[in-house]
C-alpha cells in the first residue's frame, strides 16, 4: 500500500505540474539523490558497524522539490517551495514523515525582499552558507550539534533582501515545530516561539555574517542536538549566534566561524562555543578537497569535543558526482558524540571514545 505522504507528494507533483502549463508564470522540478556506504568503528555495543546513511550522506540529504514564482506586474511575484526529504535507502520520508518536511512556502517578492509563510529555514542556516564548508554532509558540524542542519521553523514569517553586497532577513515562528524532538507545536502558543536574525556580507572575494536564533520551550518539549541531562520546562530557550566569515584565494575557499549556544533548562544553563575551519581546493576540474576542523568547547567539565573531516570528490560532469569521505570524532571524558550525523538514533562509541567513520558514495542533482 502506498504511503499517505507519498500520494500527497505525487498528488502536488501533478497539480504543480498542471499549473505550471496554463499559467504566466514558471515552475522547476529539481533534487538531489546522494547515498553511499558507511563504515563506523567503536559503537558503544560492540565491533563495528556498516550501513547505508538514512539522513544524510556524503555532501547532502536527498530531496525533491517544487518551486515557481509568477509575474504580478510592477516588479512583485508571487513565489512558492515545496521540498520533501528522502531516505533512498528505503525509499521513506523524512522530517517525521512529512510530505514537505524541508520546505514547504508561499510568499511575495520584489527589489525590496521577499517576505514568506509557512515552513522555513532560521537565519542561522544562511550565516553559515560560504563557510561551512563541508556543509550537511555526514561527517559534519551537526554532528556534535544537531541543530545546525535542521534550522527549520514551522508557521513562520520570514523576510530576506539583498541589497549589493549586503543581504538582511528575519524570521518569527510562535509554533516553532510540533514534531519530536521538538514537541512544540500550535497548542503551546507563543510559549514555543521562535526568533530569527541575520546580517550578511558577500563580495567576489569574501564575506562575513553575523546571525542569531532563540527557539522556546515548555515542559515536554526538546531542542535538537539537546546535551544529555538537562531537562527542559516551561520558560526554557536555545540561543545560538554565529560568526562566521570566507575568503577566496585563487580558486581555493577558506571558511571559519565560532558558534555560540546557550541552552536554558531548569536548574542548569548549558554554554558552549563551536569553533570550526574548513578548506575547499580544487585540484582539477573534477577533483575538488574539501576538509574541516571543529571544536566544541562546552563548559561542562569533560564535555569537550572534536571532530575533522576530509572528502574528496570526482565530478563525471556538472550533476553526478562519486566522493570519499573519512572523519574521526575526539570525545571528552564525559561525552560520547558519534562522528556521523547519518541517523537520527547515532551510533555513538563509548563515553570518552573516539571514532572514526568512512564513507563512499555517488550523487546526483537534477
Amino acid at each position: 500500500m502506498m504511503h499517505q505522504g507519498v500520494r500527497w507528494t505525487l498528488a502536488a507533483g501533478a497539480l504543480l505540474g498542471a499549473a505550471a502549463v496554463s499559467a504566466q508564470g514558471s515552475m522547476q522540478i529539481y533534487g538531489v539523490a546522494d547515498t553511499g556506504i558507511e563504515y563506523l568503528d567503536h559503537i558503544a555495543e560492540g565491533g563495528t558497524l556498516t550501513r547505508m546513511p538514512a539522513v544524510t550522506a556524503g555532501h547532502m540529504p536527498s530531496r525533491l522539490g517544487f518551486k515557481g514564482e509568477e509575474d504580478l506586474g510592477g516588479g512583485l511575484k508571487a513565489v512558492f517551495v515545496l521540498e520533501t526529504g528522502m531516505a533512498l535507502g528505503t525509499g521513506s520520508l523524512m522530517q517525521s514523515g512529512r510530505s514537505f518536511g524541508r520546505q514547504a512556502y508561499l510568499g511575495l517578492s520584489g527589489d525590496w525582499g521577499t517576505l514568506a509563510l509557512g515552513r522555513q529555514y532560521a537565519m542561522g542556516l544562511y550565516a553559515m552558507m560560504g563557510s561551512d564548508l563541508m556543509g550537511p554532509a555526514v561527517y559534519g558540524l551537526g554532528s556534535l550539534d544537531a541543530y545546525l542542519p535542521n534550522q527549520r521553523l514551522d508557521n513562520a514569517f520570514t523576510y530576506r533582501g539583498t541589497f549589493g553586497a549586503w543581504t538582511l532577513g528575519a524570521a518569527y515562528s510562535n509554533a516553532r515545530d510540533g514534531s519530536a524532538p521538538s514537541n512544540c507545536g500550535p497548542q503551546h502558543g507563543s510559549a514555543c516561539a521562535a526568533y530569527s536574525a541575520l546580517v550578511k556580507y558577500d563580495n567576489r572575494r569574501w564575506g562575513v555574517a553575523l546571525a542569531h536564533d532563540r527557539l522556546k520551550g515548555v515542559k515536554g518539549s526538546g531542542f535538537f542536538g539537546q546535551p544529555a541531562g538537562l531537562t527542559i520546562g516551561d520558560g526554557s530557550r536555545d540561543d545560538h549566534t554565529y560568526l562566521t566569515g570566507y575568503v577566496m584565494v585563487g580558486g581555493t575557499r577558506l571558511g571559519a566561524g565560532v558558534i555560540r549556544r546557550e541552552l536554558e533548562a531548569v536548574g542548569e544553563t548549558y554554554r558552549s562555543n563551536q569553533y570550526y575551519a574548513a578548506v575547499s581546493h580544487p585540484l582539477t576540474r573534477a577533483v575538488t578537497l574539501d576538509a574541516t576542523y571543529t571544536y566544541l568547547d562546552a563548559d561542562r567539565s569533560g564535555a569537550d569535543a572534536q571532530l575533522l573531516s576530509v572528502r574528496a570528490t570526482y565530478s563525471f560532469s556538472r550533476r553526478t558526482a562519486v566522493y570519499a569521505l573519512a572523519g574521526h570524532v575526539f570525545n571528552g571524558s564525559r561525552v560520547a558524540y558519534s562522528v556521523s550525523g547519518g541517523s537520527a538514533v547515532p551510533a555513538s562509541p563509548g563515553v570518552g571514545q573516539g571514532q572514526t567513520g568512512l564513507m563512499a558514495g555517488l550523487r546526483h542533482q537534477f
